[in-house]
């Protein structure tokens, strides 16, 4: 039967909160949170995993109707299985920016999601204002006179011609990872390389039909 416990993956470093039938939160000492969902029911995905632009549509205008913006949509597998990993990020509250990383596995009849949320702590903006120091000083990105806002820094990752949302800046870009590895940025893409790296579903899972495409 499959439930919860028909997935896992690697939660060093984790303590676990609660845990339900439908749902596993953990947290750790930086304030950030993981939960492992698992939904007994049909997907609500609007397409197939492999039409990963009508995915990206779908998820842009759900999470900026939620005040966020896009970082990343992408299609992996894992397992032989088709899943998507997101991260979205938000306005934190004074100052900041969360990120909301997640892997979705969606079958034909439920789906587990496995998500992370990762606060920025003070001082906020730092990477931002490194990262535009070195692009201002080497001309790579110039200020607009009128405005003062610097051309080119905010932008959609897939449509950069679209503006909607709370849209990503270059200092997001994965390059910038390795030099602030504790950004929670960072920390979030590296946790999805980690978790997928270490999935394992039970053979029921394997063999259950999967999401239409």
């Amino acid at each position: 039967m499959i439930s919860i416990r028909s997935i896992s993956f690697d939660t060093t470093d984790w303590i676990q909160l609660e845990a339900t039938e439908t749902c596993v939160t953990w947290h750790n000492d930086r304030r950030e949170v993981l939960f492992l969902h698992y939904f007994p029911i049909r997907p609500d995905i609007p397409c197939s995993l492999n039409d990963v632009s009508t995915l990206r549509d779908s998820y842009r205008h759900g999470v900026n109707q939620s005040g966020g913006g896009l970082v990343s949509v992408n299609v992996l597998r894992v397992q032989g299985l088709l899943g998507t990993r997101t991260i979205f990020k938000f306005p934190q509250q004074p100052t900041g920016v969360a990120y909301v990383a997640s892997l979705t596995f969606p079958f034909r009849d439920f789906s587990f999601v496995i998500k992370l949320q990762c606060q920025e702590n003070q001082p906020t903006g730092t990477r931002e204002a490194m990262v535009l120091e070195q692009l201002l000083k080497t001309g790579e990105i110039t200020v607009d006179k009128a405005t003062g806002i610097p051309i080119g820094w905010s932008r959609d990752p897939y449509e950069p011609n679209l503006v909607a949302g709370m849209q990503m800046n270059i200092a997001e870009e994965i390059k910038y990872d390795e030099h602030f590895p504790e950004h929670p940025l960072s920390r979030a893409r590296a946790f999805l390389t980690r978790v997928a790296n270490s999935i394992n579903f039970s053979p029921e899972v394997l063999s259950s039909p999967s999401f239409p495409n």
